[in-house]
């Protein structure tokens, strides 16, 4: 087989002896010089294809090889890393009975009803925060943690609320939001 490169020199540079040669046939008769330039022109296209070839589009296509066998390439959306789980639970304690709420669900409540938010299920609870937006349990260090604090109507800040008398219970964890329980307060 022979080598590109070698035989790309050996071209270029018998192109340029053909220019020579052109040159001097066209001194010598002008007809023959004129035909020499239209085969020299000929030549030289090829002889400048070819180096375009070897030179750029080879190399391009040597690079792309290596994703021949590969196939066809998917690119996934990026995911949150938290994302609402249905394995996740929030137990909230309303009259001595506990209630089982996953993320995203949303219950009524009577406004005239005190509830306690008692456990979170499903996730490891280092680092981990429920936090009753519009409620403050802790009246002197406000930490976002509202686990084991008596909620009730009276006592939600009603600005903080999504709709009207609806609240959003969030579930972080390391400042992370993983997922919201909705309360909606009715009469």
């Amino acid at each position: 087989m022979i080598k590109e490169i070698p035989l790309l020199l050996y071209l270029n540079s018998l192109t340029f002896i053909i220019w020579i040669i052109t040159t001097i046939l066209f001194r010598i008769k002008k007809v023959k010089g004129f035909v020499a330039l239209i085969l020299s022109l000929i030549f030289t296209f090829f002889v400048f294809y070819y180096n375009y070839l070897i030179l750029f589009e080879k190399p391009t296509l040597q690079s792309f090889e290596k994703y021949e066998n590969m196939g066809k390439i998917i690119l996934k959306p990026r995911v949150e890393e938290h994302k609402e789980s249905p394995e996740i639970f929030l137990f909230v304690k309303i009259n001595d009975s506990v209630i089982k709420i996953g993320l995203g669900d949303e219950i009524e409540i009577k406004k005239n009803t005190t509830f306690t938010i008692e456990d979170v299920e499903g996730i490891d609870k280092e680092n981990l925060k429920v936090n009753f937006v519009g409620f403050v349990g802790n009246q002197k260090y406000n930490d976002g943690q509202d686990i084991g604090y008596k909620i009730n109507y009276k006592d939600l800040r009603k600005n903080k609320a999504i709709e009207k008398d609806k609240y959003e219970i969030e579930i972080k964890k390391k400042d992370k939001k993983i997922g919201s329980v909705f309360v909606k307060f009715v009469d």
